[in-house]
């Protein structure tokens, strides 16, 4: 009888822990120009920020967070806790298809704020700077700001490749917010 209530108990859980995902995007912007992406925003999820922080810094498993991202792995540590990483990426909007090389190192400031920066010469960006902040808020939730600039060393057609990343992008991140909120509860900080 108790494990049948416990089964119980599990399966009300997982029907209802789907619907239950609060993740939300407070802003978010998109441009491109000069040959550059310009991005930023701001997304809430209903985790703590620790969690939060674990999943975003679990390089080897960013996979779970985004279905373009094909590969993400550690190339190397250094000393000071940086990291240099690659993230494989395909991204497919319409007809048109991305391949993204993204070699990247990884520091964390003092404030707690990610620092990815490209490096030049390897993967298919030419230069670019990511900040992610990850700052827990008084009622246990996280706040998610990201903010970058990229610039690819790939064709991106003139017209229209611009305005279909800014629908894709837009888009994606509301789902990348769920899962990254969804990855947070599964895997509590101990």
């Amino acid at each position: 009888m108790r494990d049948l209530r416990r089964r119980s108990i599990a399966l009300v859980c997982a029907l209802v822990t789907p619907l239950a995902s609060a993740a939300s995007i407070e802003s978010a912007d998109f441009r491109y120009a000069d040959h550059r992406y310009h991005y930023r925003y701001v997304a809430h999820v209903l985790a703590p920020a620790a969690a939060v922080r674990r999943v975003m810094t679990d390089y080897g498993r960013l996979s779970r967070v985004n279905d373009d991202i094909i590969v993400s792995r550690v190339l190397a540590r250094f000393d000071g806790g940086r990291v240099k990483r690659q993230m494989l990426l395909k991204h497919c909007v319409l007809v048109f298809c991305f391949d993204l090389d993204l070699i990247e190192t990884l520091e964390t400031q003092d404030d707690g704020t990610i620092v990815a920066t490209i490096v030049p010469e390897e993967g298919n960006f030419r230069q670019g700077r990511t900040e992610m902040k990850i700052e827990g808020q008084p009622d246990g939730s996280t706040r998610i700001t990201s903010t970058a600039e990229q610039a690819p060393d790939f064709f991106i057609p003139p017209l229209l490749g611009p305005l279909l990343m800014k629908r894709s992008y837009l888009r994606e991140i509301a789902e990348t917010a769920r899962r990254i909120e969804a990855l947070a509860h599964e895997e509590p900080v101990p």
